[in-house]
């Protein structure tokens, strides 16, 4: 058994998911990788066995399934593996009006962005609350402090992932475990394509931050230990400043950025 500590990650094939994972592989972590496409991973797998020297398990699994987190949780604790770090990172958004939107992958993804997170969570934190050291880190989005016409779903279960981490980082205070929810803004990921938005005014014309300098300031976020962090000066001041308009003023505002342009 490796003496190294282990980091499990959803979300592992690309984007943030990715770049977390050779974060903490150069940092000395095994893996658990978590995701739909096996073979991303197993490239991944590969590149951070062979560079950093750790060992990188691949879990195929798509979250957006019925129980599929518990049975990721069982896979891992029939292997005898100890998760001593939590990245949540699997999600995905849609882009329509909530009345004409497909109810299927609305629901898939409250799966994937609420409830497999909160399973994953429930299953390994007390194991890191019994041995007195842990991380979880979940991706919510600076989203998450205002409702979100044209994207109702996404921005309540953005919501839902902040204030459920706010809290148990709070419930684990003194523990030696820490929870941490990343509110980053547009990211230079697939995720906008997936959801169709290069065209909204929230990204058209932008330059996002990339995926590792995200990742890199997440964990040095959740190495502090902090409940929550919102990615960018500029882009705290808007959530901020978000926060004292009426809620009705801050959902019309969200409306406009997602326009088409």
């Amino acid at each position: 058994m490796s003496e190294r500590p282990t980091a499990l990650i959803t979300g592992a094939s690309g984007g943030l998911g990715l770049e977390f994972a050779k974060l903490l592989a150069e940092r000395g972590h095994d893996l658990v990788l978590v995701a739909r496409s096996g073979s991303a991973m197993e490239e991944l797998a590969q590149y951070c066995e062979e560079r950093f020297g750790v060992a990188a398990t691949v879990l195929v699994k798509d979250l957006s399934l019925d129980a599929a987190a518990g049975q990721v949780a069982d896979q891992v604790a029939q292997r005898g593996i100890d998760v001593d770090v939590l990245i949540n990172d699997a999600g995905f958004t849609q882009r329509s009006p909530f009345a004409t939107s497909d109810e299927r992958v609305m629901l898939a993804l409250l799966r994937v962005n609420m409830e497999a997170l909160t399973v994953l969570s429930r299953r390994f934190l007390p194991a890191m609350i019994a041995r007195g050291r842990g991380r979880i880190v979940n991706l919510a989005s600076n989203a998450a402090f205002q409702p979100g016409p044209g994207m109702a779903s996404d921005r309540a279960s953005k919501s839902f992932v902040l204030n459920l981490s706010i809290a148990l980082a709070e419930e684990v205070r003194g523990t030696g475990v820490t929870v941490t929810a990343l509110c980053p803004g547009p990211t230079a990921t697939d995720f906008q394509a997936r959801a169709a938005m290069r065209d909204a005014k929230l990204v058209r014309g932008k330059r996002p931050p990339s995926a590792a300098d995200v990742a890199e300031w997440g964990w040095a976020k959740a190495e502090r230990g902090v409940p929550f962090a919102v990615h960018g000066a500029r882009r705290r001041a808007i959530v901020f400043g978000t926060r004292l308009l009426p809620r009705s003023v801050a959902a019309w505002l969200a409306a406009g950025a997602n326009e088409r342009v």
